[in-house]
């Protein structure tokens, strides 16, 4: 069932009533839906009391989107939770989960609205700002300070084992992830593509030990993160978070499609630097053999979800006609895929 975004609001209204204000009248002020949300949909608003003004932002799981069958609200709810509580990370606060579809569409979460600025990394703004950000501020150093501080905080004292499954160390992790990969290839493939069974048989080669497993972000990048008064003030898009092997986190910075035409990483980063010092700080091993193989994890990643878009808008009639496009774009994915095999 699909809501109007006046009836949502008005939910939303009723909702936070009731549940985050105990009973008080509330009324919302800037309520809009924010751009983006290739998985889930995401709402900004300041609700108000006579007491008291909030700024919340509501994530809603968004059907017939990127990998929507495969997302769990839940477990982003309980990681931000435990890490906004344990942590000086710069994550939001969470207020409420709601697993009850019939109020806004679908289940949602609703969570702190941090201050700052987010940039489209390849957009000429995004551009602009990081090349300013790399050159004039400590935004690279924190940028990489916050993933270090996510490696190496101790995930099970915290908790965070009871949200995810541990797979265990050296091959418990990659295995798993393969396994994953595999599956979803199958379940959303438009054709048997060699290239693709030729990239999972290689990953099943040559896949390294993890030499310890971390919390780690899966999606780590400039454009996931805030920015206000020359810092960083929010990471957000906790959704593929999962206890994993840390280098993964770092191959996906290192990453082509995270720098396209780019010198620095993420638009942001010195490659040398960034792993000298990540390397120092975590006590890991960085070398080119690990950052090349989950390279070509990650691109397999992305051609997957573009296979999952074509599948949204094909096969569950998504109106979004980005999953469309995101679709068609699964040859470009492929061919990057064959050059970062070796082709």
């Amino acid at each position: 069932m699909t809501h109007s975004l006046q009836t949502i609001k008005e939910n939303l209204r009723g909702y936070l009533q009731n549940n985050l204000f105990a009973g008080a009248e509330v009324t919302i002020n800037e309520f809009f839906q924010a751009s983006g949300g290739w998985t889930d949909e995401t709402y900004v608003l300041s609700a108000e009391t006579n007491e008291q003004t909030l700024g919340l932002v509501i994530r809603k799981l968004k059907k017939g989107s990127l990998l929507s069958g495969e997302r769990n609200l839940s477990q982003q709810y309980r990681l931000l939770e435990l890490l906004s509580n344990s942590t000086s990370l710069p994550v939001p606060k969470v207020y409420l989960l709601e697993e009850d579809p019939s109020i806004i569409g679908g289940e949602f979460m609703i969570m702190e609205r941090l201050k700052g600025q987010s940039y489209v990394p390849w957009s000429k703004e995004g551009k602009a700002f990081l090349f300013s950000a790399a050159t004039d501020t400590g935004i690279p150093k924190q940028f990489t300070d916050y993933l270090i501080s996510l490696h190496n905080l101790n995930y099970k004292q915290v908790g965070i084992d009871t949200i995810f499954e541990d797979p265990g160390v050296e091959y418990g992790f990659i295995d798993k992830k393969i396994a994953e990969f595999e599956n979803l290839y199958l379940k959303y493939k438009i054709i048997y593509d060699p290239v693709m069974t030729d990239a999972l048989e290689w990953l099943k080669q040559q896949r390294p030990a993890a030499q310890r497993l971390s919390i780690i972000h899966g999606d780590y990048r400039t454009g996931n993160m805030l920015y206000g008064e020359n810092q960083i003030s929010g990471i957000l898009d906790w959704e593929a978070a999962e206890i994993g092997d840390p280098i993964m986190d770092v191959a996906y910075i290192c990453a082509k499609a995270n720098r396209m035409d780019s010198p620095l990483l993420c638009y942001l980063l010195d490659k040398e630097w960034f792993i000298e010092y990540y390397a120092e700080k975590t006590g890991l091993i960085v070398n080119k053999k690990d950052l090349h193989y989950f390279e070509v994890l990650h691109q397999v990643r992305f051609l997957i979800l573009s296979l999952s878009a074509a599948h949204a808008f094909e096969k569950e009639k998504s109106t979004d006609l980005r999953m469309g496009r995101q679709g068609f774009r699964w040859t470009m994915m492929r061919n990057i895929l064959a050059e970062t095999l070796g082709y």
